[in-house]
């Protein structure tokens, strides 16, 4: 069932994390995660185009999966810096860990977004695609996310499920872990209430040639595909103050 309650009000129990845990390591294989990337790729691409990066930033790869986008930025978007993948799930981790194409400058870590095992002020930049509505409390991550950001770093957090986007609702009868369907405003508020600064939001849309048909489950028409494409995934960026001076 869909969860409009505040992020405090949601401040669920560890089991919430396992239940996470459990349904996408269920969903480390060959043709789930060719799917995911197929997916989220347009966004992936449009956040690489959005990226301030210096080339020997650090970047972190919030929920990465099986490290796709990861990859991505090692090798085509900051071949000099630092990428570090983060996600929950360790068969995910172990997929993305023993992939053929890891160039070096790329690390996978196993952990909860929670509890990132990073030092304080130490990455660039967080990109997050496709996972911040699964977070059980949202603000106890924006305020993680704060702490590894340095003075001055970006964040840019993706998502298609969102309160704006009608055409996506039912999708949390679905799946069987809990999600947060908030607004643009909620989240802009959101990470502004974590010390952001310069927080806003765009819609990215998918340009690519739509399918012929649909599978009935996620999309119960052509028209409601058409719809989604039209509202565009949400993505809410801000940053980090700098210090003073």
């Amino acid at each position: 069932m869909t969860e409009h309650a505040s992020p405090d009000e949601q401040n669920r129990t560890p089991e919430t994390w396992e239940r996470l845990r459990e349904t996408f390591d269920a969903l480390a294989t060959e043709d789930e995660v060719a799917l995911m990337q197929e997916n989220h790729q347009h966004l992936g691409l449009a956040i690489a185009a959005e990226l301030p990066v210096q080339d020997k930033d650090i970047v972190l790869d919030l929920s990465c999966g099986d490290g796709w986008f990861s990859r991505h930025l090692a090798t085509d978007v900051i071949s000099g810096g630092q990428i570090i993948g983060i996600d929950l799930a360790p068969k995910m981790i172990e997929r993305a860990a023993a992939h053929s194409d890891n160039p070096a400058n790329l690390r996978f870590e196993t952990a909860g977004a929670e509890e990132l095992p990073l030092e304080d002020a130490s990455v660039d930049h967080i990109v997050t695609i496709e996972s911040f509505y699964y977070y059980p409390n949202q603000v106890k991550v924006g305020h993680e996310m704060f702490r590894v950001l340095k003075p001055g770093g970006t964040f840019f957090v993706a998502m298609h499920f969102y309160l704006e986007n009608e055409w996506v609702h039912h999708w949390s009868d679905l799946i069987e872990v809990p999600m947060h369907c908030k607004g643009a405003d909620q989240y802009n508020t959101l990470f502004r209430a974590c010390g952001f600064i310069d927080v806003g939001d765009q819609r990215i849309r998918d340009e690519s040639e739509p399918p012929a048909e649909v599978d009935g489950k996620w999309f119960r028409s052509l028209e409601q595909l058409k719809n989604f494409r039209e509202a565009g995934a949400l993505l809410v960026s801000g940053r980090r103050p700098p210090e003073e001076e």
